[in-house]
This record gives structure tokens, sequence and C-alpha cells, in this order.
């Protein structure tokens, strides 16, 4: 079973080949850089229109992000520790991400490490206390090769 996936909508981005090509072609829609994050359809396909190319992008997340597939994902763990950060992670990775998206505008991503950190690290056992350094709003590295590895031993 496949536990995430991400979705982009081809950009393409000043100075590369695929952003001169379809300039030449007349392809490019607008010069609104805000837009050119692989979530908005900034180009003209050649088969579909704009519309159904981001229509089918943000289709995907829907039907790969529901509530039932992120909960049939989670029960297919074999633990329940593991059950809750599959849970965990799925539904804080898509189902929150207006927050996500707010917390990006406002550049507060340092303050969410800790959180995408204990999330990463799973809840099956409780890890360590870090200590944060509020100057650079960061924990100390995690090495989860180290941590993972000693766990398939």
């Amino acid at each position: 079973m496949i536990e995430t996936a991400t979705f982009h909508i081809l950009t393409p981005y000043p100075s590369t080949p695929l952003y001169q090509r379809m300039q030449a072609q007349g392809r490019l829609l607008h010069g609104n850089w805000d837009l050119y994050d692989t979530r908005h359809t900034v180009f003209r396909p050649a088969h579909m229109s704009p519309e159904q190319l981001e229509e089918g992008y943000w289709r995907a997340y829907r039907d790969f992000y529901r509530w039932g597939a992120i909960a049939r994902g989670a029960l297919a763990k074999e633990t329940w520790p593991a059950r809750a950060r599959h849970f965990a992670y799925a539904a804080g990775w898509k189902k929150l991400e207006p927050l996500w998206d707010l917390v990006l505008r406002a550049r507060r991503v340092a303050y969410m490490r800790p959180v995408l950190e204990r999330v990463l690290e799973g809840l099956e056992r409780r890890p360590e206390r870090r200590r944060v350094d509020w100057a650079t709003r960061s924990t100390p590295p995690v090495n989860l090769k180290s941590r993972y590895s000693r766990r398939k031993s």
C-alpha cells in the first residue's frame, strides 16, 4: 500500500529548456510568478484545457487523501503506534493543507520543525528529549537512518 503521495503540475521555470520551448510555442499563460508553484497550471497543455489539468491535479489529491483512504492506510499498519503515525502524517499532510499554507506564507516553518520531526520519527517509542535552540528555532539534527536501522535488527 502506498503510504503517501505528492502530485505536481508540470511547471516551466524561466531559463530552462522547457520554459524556452513553451515560450517559443506561445503556450505560457502568464508571468504571475506566485502561481509557478507546481500547483497551478501556467501553460496551455497540448491535449486538454488548463482548467482540466488543474482539476485533475486537485482530484488526485482529493481521491488519494479521502478520510476513508487515510483510515484504511492506517489500519494496514501492524501496530497502533504505527497506525497513529500514518494517520497523523497523512491527515496532517493534506487535510491540514490550509494551515501549512498559512505557516509557509507567514515564514514560520522553523517553528513547526519539532512537530514535523515528532511525526516523522513515529510514535513507536518516546524519543530522547531534545532542546530547542530558540535563536535558530530548531532542534539538533536527528539521524533517522541510524534510528530506523536499529529497529530493523
